[in-house]
């Protein structure tokens, strides 16, 4: 179902963005070779509880972390562990917070070493999918057009997007209609309307678009082919002469 939200709906989601931009904040200073992906789910579950909120992703449809981090193939969807982060990673967080029965949900990404120039690549080639997607936005625009730009972008950049996963609305559930998926076709799709929120999340991957599932927790979604993947998610309001991106810094 698609919810228009009220004034005092965005007021709450913002609220929750804002705890959302304190994790984020946290996790930049603290992700550094060495720090397992479990430590840095307690930070993060730390910080939302600390600000009065809870992480909207633990125990949703059974999830066992507050958070998701997935790590270098791994490109949505992975559990915390006792993986300790090594200085060639690239890692992805994808956090859900709840204040007060709305919801942020946004995914950042970090290069662990700066002179990685692979996982840098694939970063911005993903960072460019979802600014031009977002500069198109706002009242009217069909969802065809916004995933043909993100699928079109990857493909410049010589990179595949994850056929059966993407964006989708969000605010006051994690996940609400409309599908936003990273591929289409221009002019479909329903039109955006005022008072939507929504999440773009492009989801890059290297040589080839084929994943797997993990088969032991049946949750972490990995390249098949084990090469670098790239997560990058905004929430975004459509407005009628563009949107506000929620969860800028």
């Amino acid at each position: 179902m698609i919810y228009l939200k009220t004034e005092k709906d965005i007021v709450g989601i913002t609220k929750a963005c804002e705890i959302w931009k304190k994790v984020k904040a946290e996790l930049r200073k603290k992700t550094k070779p060495g720090i397992s992906t479990k430590q840095l789910d307690k930070i993060a579950a730390d910080v939302i509880a600390a600000n009065g909120a809870t992480a909207s992703f633990y125990q949703y449809e059974g999830f066992p972390g507050h958070i998701c981090i997935s790590v270098n193939e791994q490109i949505i969807h992975g559990i915390p562990s006792d993986y300790v982060l090594k200085k060639s990673d690239i890692v992805t967080f994808d956090i859900g917070v709840t204040y007060e029965g709305y919801v942020c949900d946004a995914a950042f990404s970090i290069v662990l070493d700066p002179t990685n120039e692979a996982a840098l690549e694939i970063q911005d080639a993903t960072i460019d999918c979802l600014n031009c997607a977002i500069r198109q936005i706002k009242a009217g625009v069909r969802i065809g057009d916004i995933s043909y730009t993100i699928q079109e972008t990857a493909f410049y950049h010589g990179y595949e997007v994850i056929k059966d996963y993407g964006g989708h609305g969000c605010g006051l559930k994690v996940h609400e209609d409309p599908i936003i998926l990273n591929y289409g076709q221009p002019n479909t799709g329903l039109k955006l309307k005022a008072g939507m929120v929504i999440c773009i999340e492009p989801m890059l991957m290297t040589d080839s678009d084929a994943y797997v599932v993990d088969a032991d927790n049946g949750w972490t979604v990995s390249a098949r082919n084990g090469k670098l993947t790239c997560h990058e998610e905004h929430m975004v309001l459509v407005t009628d002469i563009g949107c506000h991106v929620l969860t800028a810094d």
